[in-house]
């Protein structure tokens, strides 16, 4: 069996299952109804963001079989980058991968994937997928890392059809992080200055409301044109899989920023949101 290990060091999310459910009973809980199919949810270090994708995962259903976690950190023209693991070793358990699943979306696929190197930590699904355990017990996973072009599109519709031809009951979540601001990224323009917590928010609800209403041309140009989002094939798959279950506009949860918790020049954007079921 091949056993992925933690790749992100402390501080990212904690070491131990006790340290986690500690932490997940500290946040105050948003009531949920169960009935989400998909979500949109930042990936920074839980002190950050930790409660709003835990506020997304309780929207999705307690029967589910796989959680698909899409991730990013993949420019435009690149291919998807895949986990291969037979299951994923995190301070909660061992989370068994769905391999069926996973192999079956490929095969709908027209192009050749890249594995995830495993020497490298990605905190776009890495980040996701402990909360994934501790608020579904017994979910398997399975995770992808889309490209920013339209072939993410092409993915979330694979995943949705590999959903109905194995009959399995499946959520996916998107991570992507938003608008990354002040001197620490080297973006910080003119128009920005007099206000610039203003000034981004309105950037960042401006994508945020595109991904929501499965405006896929918007979203990919507002990320790779304008630096509105960091890892926007992740929000592209999430919208077409959202879309080919039926479910009508997505729904804005929260935003927050990293400046909220760490006041500081430089500062990212977070936003949560959900689909629900039809």
């Amino acid at each position: 069996m091949k056993i992925r290990e933690r790749g992100l060091p402390d501080g990212w999310y904690p070491g131990s299952e006790q340290e986690i459910m500690d932490l997940i009973h500290s946040w105050p809980q948003e009531r949920s109804a169960g009935s989400a199919v998909a979500g949109i949810v930042p990936h920074a270090g839980w002190s950050f963001c930790g409660s709003m994708i835990a506020d997304v995962l309780r929207w999705l259903p307690a029967n589910l079989d796989t959680i698909v976690v899409l991730g990013g950190h993949n420019p435009p023209g690149m291919p998807p980058i895949r986990y291969s693991e037979d299951a994923w070793d995190i301070p909660s358990g061992r989370l068994f991968r769905d391999v069926v699943f996973s192999d079956h979306v490929e095969s709908l696929l027209p192009d050749n994937l890249l594995p995830e190197d495993e020497q490298f930590a990605d905190n776009t699904v890495e980040v996701v997928v402990p909360l994934v355990a501790a608020i579904h017990p017994g979910v398997k996973w399975t995770a992808w890392r889309l490209p920013a072009d339209t072939r993410a599109v092409v993915f979330g519709e694979a995943i949705a059809a590999a959903a109905r031809n194995l009959g399995r009951r499946i959520a996916v979540i998107g991570s992507t992080d938003l608008t990354h601001y002040g001197p620490n990224y080297g973006f910080m323009p003119a128009e920005s200055v007099d206000n610039p917590i203003e000034w981004m928010k309105k950037r960042d609800m401006r994508i945020l409301e595109a991904i929501a209403d499965f405006s896929y041309d918007t979203v990919l140009d507002l990320a790779t044109k304008l630096k509105s989002a960091c890892s926007a094939g992740a929000a592209v798959g999430t919208m077409a899989f959202a879309r080919q279950t039926g479910s009508k506009s997505g729904r804005i949860l929260g935003y927050s920023t990293s400046r909220d918790v760490f006041p500081s020049s430089s500062f990212v954007g977070y936003g949560g949101l959900i689909w629900e079921s039809a």
